[in-house]
């Protein structure tokens, strides 16, 4: 099987004509890689783009024709911006109309289910975006990364780094920064014993090297909560010049970082995924330096609001300064 990283290597010589949506280029592309045994999306972008301008991405799909009756792109595929400065994260329906998405058209049916041959049947598909038109991204300085999403596939990250903007005003609280899916408060603090916890535990996963991780545990009194656990080096926009003393259910602790965490819940057949901002503070005895490696753990309710009965299946995606985690299937408890 063909990975990523060799189809990204296949992009490369063609990279400056595919961002300029070159037809003869992106059907180059598809060619080149129908030959290729790859599953999945593989999203290429600029180092750099002008603020207020366009912000070309190219994605690469190849999947089986059972795959695409099972996840249709039209209503699957999503682009995503997360900016790790503030924790915004921002999806639009990558190629469908916003007004299509929130007024579809009546008696939509999906087609009989292809026979099991279709499986060995392949598609590939070169995409074109202006993800600053899609995405309706603000013309403000500042780094992103970009994803495009499909259900329970992801893309690559994309760093992208605009300039010539405004500075990205920073986010004014926990649930400040909101996307183009529902937006969710997080919790406020409980009571000792309480979620969320911000402390260790037997359950949670294991500290990564550099990144997140995460997983779904059931709560005793019924309901899910996220225990992540996650590692990275230290910016500048989540230090803290001042260590600040706070109370927690564990006593008192000195908060030295604050981390920018989102989740994205994605349901199947929607462009519309369920979105929660968070910020995790990071205990430590002394203030830490820009690149210095933190780490951390979180354990936090997802509330009525993730487990809503009758929700279509849902993929999760936690994203943490310029790495992803997921997808990670959501169930829905039984009542």
């Amino acid at each position: 099987m063909t990975t990523r990283d060799e189809i990204m290597a296949l992009m490369q010589p063609l990279a400056p004509a595919l961002l300029q949506g070159d037809a003869d280029a992106l059907q180059t592309l598809e060619l080149q890689a129908s030959d290729r045994p790859f599953r999945g999306l593989a999203l290429l972008g600029p180092a750099q783009a002008t603020a207020g301008g366009a912000l070309p991405l190219v994605l690469l799909v190849q999947k089986s024709s059972l795959r695409g009756w099972e996840v249709n792109e039209g209503t699957n595929l999503v682009l995503a911006a997360f900016d790790p400065d503030t924790g915004a994260l921002q999806v639009a329906p990558a190629l469908v109309d916003p007004k299509d998405v929130e007024f579809p058209p009546p008696d939509l049916t999906r087609p009989p289910r292809p026979p099991a041959s279709a499986e060995r049947t392949v598609m590939t598909r070169a995409y074109h975006f202006d993800a600053a038109r899609q995405l309706a991204l603000p013309p403000t300085s500042g780094p992103l990364v970009m994803y495009a999403l499909a259900y329970d596939w992801v893309s690559n990250g994309v760093p992208v780094l605009r300039t010539g903007g405004a500075p990205q005003p920073a986010a004014a609280g926990p649930g400040a920064a909101a996307g183009a899916g529902v937006a969710i408060e997080p919790p406020p603090a409980t009571a000792a014993g309480r979620l969320p916890s911000y402390e260790p535990t037997r359950h949670h996963p294991p500290l990564p090297e550099n990144g997140v991780t995460f997983k779904f545990e059931p709560l005793r009194g019924g309901g899910q909560a996220i225990l992540g656990s996650y590692a990275k080096p230290a910016t500048a926009t989540e230090r803290l010049a001042v260590p600040q003393a706070v109370a927690t259910g564990s006593g008192p602790r000195q908060v030295v970082a604050v981390v920018h965490v989102a989740l994205a819940l994605v349901a199947h057949d929607s462009t519309r995924p369920t979105i929660a901002h968070w910020q995790v503070p990071v205990y430590g005895a002394a203030p830490v330096a820009v690149g210095q490696r933190i780490s951390g753990q979180f354990a936090i309710d997802l509330g009525a609001w993730a487990a809503a009965p009758g929700a279509a299946p849902r993929s999760a995606y936690l994203f943490i300064g310029e790495r992803l985690a997921g997808p990670q299937p959501l169930a829905t408890p039984a009542p």
